[in-house]
Parts: structure tokens; C-alpha cells; sequence
């Protein structure tokens, strides 16, 4: 058994694929497996990776493409080692990555490393930390993830092997968020431990053609898959987390978390949130546990919660104003640039005249 298995994803990496397995190869630290599963590639990223001929390296082929959850759950399928790291096949790992890594989980109680990154470009030349991961401890990190934004990155993720028997298999479905959600379960988990140092080059193309790069289809699918993320925190059983997480609006709301009306409780907290999607995923849960009368009479009797209440929820998400207001925004811009417009044609025109 490996100390570590390094699982990579593949999709049309030829031009990018050698520099990652020269740097797997490199490692000061020896005791390692690679797993490098090919999510049936158009190009010729297999024909470059079976130039590598080296022991240490498995190669799997998916016979139609999978997306990248499914091909982490096969490279998983055929590791054996103790600790876990994700490394994508266009990215670099700096030499003494590896072991970093092990050190750090065998000096530390803790069941997950994050390292900073390097960005660089399709020329391997350094962009800078353009995704700086900042020093939060877990009621933070699971708040910003709940109410923001993704905090943490899955380039150089690397996880006790136990671990991840837990969040296995991966969902298929997941395209965008697939990282934010193994984020939440692994806090949920245990302790992680975010390093300052810089051990993985990830690559960043000018292009942005790959999946999570910001365009509106990516949008698309993020607010599509906020409600899958979003139930990931029902699986909560510390009470206790819940309520230092949601503290701000625990104090605001005067909802307190209990095991019994978690749906509800975690609906009252996304109704908080600024995002809508967020918002309806939260009026959606209060919705489906409203709907009895036991669940009803929870409410009341632990918040004194009643139908009233319940019918004023829907202005939460009420975004009537907000697109009037914009409209009536932009519309106020747009008369002065004609005003603007007229002013300096009418001015051209004196000035030709003269």
C-alpha cells in the first residue's frame, strides 16, 4: 500500500499533461501512486501519458465521457493509499509537494490539507496567487460557503483515506459546485489545516474554456445546483456548529437551531442570504416542513412560529423592487446620455456651420 495516492482527472490535457507527470515524477517524496483516469479525451492526452513509462503511474480509460466526480470515483476505485490528493493533469506540483503534505498530516489532528497555489498560464509563466486561501477557522469557513462564496480551492486537496470513503461516490451531476460541497462535508468531518505555502502551479488559460470558467452557462449551472449544495448542510447533527456558524442571524431572526427543526432552521438562515437562489431553496425547505400539522405545531411551540409569520416569509424573496429599481435606474442613465448625445451633436454642427 501506497502512503499516498494522487487522484487526476484527464480531459484534453496533450499540450499540458507531461509537464504535470515530469513534476509527479520529480517528488522528494517517493511512497506514491498516481491514478490518471482519461475522461475519453478527443485528443492525444493518452498517447502522451503512455510516453511515461514508470510503475508508479496507472493509467484508466473511460470508455464515454463522465464528467469529473465520476472520474475521481474510478481513480478512487483503484487506489490504495493512506492519504488522498486531487491534482488535475494540466497543473504542477512543486517538488517537494508530496512531502509537505504527508508531514503536515502526520504533525497535525486533522483529516484534511489545503495548500495555496501559483496560477500560471498556458506557458507555464507565473500569473501569481490569484485564489489566496486566508486563515479561517471552520464556523467561518462553513458560514462564507452557506452565505457566499466558495473559500476554499480542490487543486492539491488531500485527504485521510477514511475520509473520503465517506464522502464517496462523488455526485455525478454536480459540474460547478462539486468542490463546494466536498468542502462542507469534509468540515463536517473533522479539522483541516490550510497551508501558506504555495504547492501546486495551477494552470489558468487565457481561453477559459473549461468547465468552471465565469461565463453565463456557468452561472446557469451554479444557480441550478445550489439547491444539491445547499442540502448538504441538512446532514448537520452539531447543534452546537449550527449555531456559532448562524450566530448573526440566530441573534436577528430569534430562530435557534434544534435537531428536530433543522429543515426549518437552515431555511430561516438561506432567507438571510443575498443570494435568491439561496433564498428559494430556503423558502422552498420551510415549505416542505410547514406542511403537517406535527411540523406545524414544532414550530409554535418552539417559536412561536404560525401561519402569519409564515405568509411573510415570501417577501424575502420578493425581487419585484429590485428589478423596478434598476429599471428606473438605468432608465434615469440612459435619458442623460441622450440629453448628452443631442447636446454634443447640436454642438458639432454649430462648430461646422461656423
Amino acid at each position: 500500500m501506497a502512503k499516498i495516492s494522487i487522484l487526476t482527472p484527464c480531459f484534453n490535457h496533450e499540450k499540458y499533461v507531461s509537464y504535470f507527470l515530469q513534476s509527479v515524477l520529480e517528488q522528494s517524496f517517493s511512497d506514491f501512486e498516481l491514478i490518471i483516469v482519461d475522461d475519453c479525451s478527443s485528443d492525444n492526452s493518452t498517447k502522451e501519458i503512455q510516453k511515461f513509462k514508470d510503475p508508479k503511474i496507472k493509467l484508466i480509460k473511460h470508455e464515454f465521457n463522465k464528467g469529473i466526480n465520476a472520474t475521481l470515483n474510478t481513480a478512487f476505485e483503484n487506489s490504495n493509499g493512506e492519504y488522498i490528493v486531487f491534482c488535475a493533469s494540466d497543473d504542477i506540483l512543486e517538488k517537494n509537494a508530496l512531502e509537505i503534505i504527508y508531514k503536515t498530516f502526520k504533525d497535525n489532528d486533522i483529516i484534511a490539507v489545503y495548500p495555496n497555489l501559483i496560477c500560471i498560464d498556458e506557458n507555464n509563466e507565473i500569473l501569481g496567487n490569484l485564489y489566496p486561501l486566508k486563515q479561517r477557522n471552520k464556523v467561518e469557513l462553513l458560514y462564507y460557503l452557506f452565505m457566499r462564496y466558495n473559500c476554499l480551492t480542490s487543486v492539491g486537496l488531500s485527504l485521510k483515506r477514511d475520509v473520503f470513503e465517506k464522502l464517496y461516490p462523488l455526485p455525478n451531476s454536480m459540474c460547478n459546485y462539486q468542490d463546494m460541497k466536498m468542502h462542507i462535508d469534509i468540515l463536517n468531518i473533522g479539522e483541516i489545516k490550510i497551508l501558506e505555502t504555495q504547492l501546486i502551479r495551477y494552470r489558468r488559460t487565457r481561453d477559459k474554456t473549461n468547465i468552471s470558467a465565469h461565463n453565463s452557462i456557468t452561472t446557469t449551472r451554479e444557480n441550478l445546483e445550489t439547491e444539491m449544495l445547499l442540502d448538504t448542510y441538512l446532514k448537520f447533527d452539531n447543534i452546537f456548529l449550527l449555531e456559532q456558524i448562524f450566530h448573526k442571524e440566530v441573534n436577528k431572526t430569534n430562530i435557534k437551531p434544534y435537531q428536530e427543526t433543522l429543515p426549518f432552521f437552515l431555511g430561516i438562515m438561506a432567507l438571510e442570504s443575498d443570494n435568491i437562489y439561496k433564498k428559494y431553496w430556503g423558502y422552498h425547505k420551510i415549505m416542505e416542513f410547514y406542511k403537517n400539522d406535527a411540523n406545524a405545531k414544532i414550530l409554535y411551540e418552539k417559536y412561536n412560529f404560525t401561519f402569519k409569520d409564515y405568509l411573510q416569509l415570501a417577501k424575502k424573496c420578493d425581487t419585484g423592487d429590485i428589478f423596478i429599481k434598476k429599471y428606473r435606474k438605468y432608465k434615469k442613465i440612459s435619458n442623460f446620455l441622450i440629453i448628452v448625445c443631442f447636446f454634443l451633436i447640436l454642438y458639432i454642427i454649430i462648430i461646422t456651420i461656423c
